[in-house]
């Protein structure tokens, strides 16, 4: 889960975070991909433009890796 999205219930204790060696978590990236002779339209361009704004406030937490 998005670690913005579910802080304050670690921190209250409400979830806690498990240790899964094989599985450390971190940020995952995502990419967008299409045609050069059909670019995105406005609904696609748009949520492309989305996941840049929202990924801008992503950061890197120690221990974790680069998913």
């Amino acid at each position: 889960m998005p670690l913005p999205l579910i802080q304050p219930d670690l921190a209250s204790g409400a979830l806690l975070r498990l240790s899964m060696p094989d599985h450390k978590g971190g940020i995952y990236r995502f990419g967008g991909i299409w045609r050069r002779d059909t670019p995105p339209g406005p609904a696609e361009a748009w949520l492309l433009n989305q996941f840049l704004m929202l990924g801008a406030a992503d950061f890197e937490e120690a221990g974790l890796s680069d998913i």
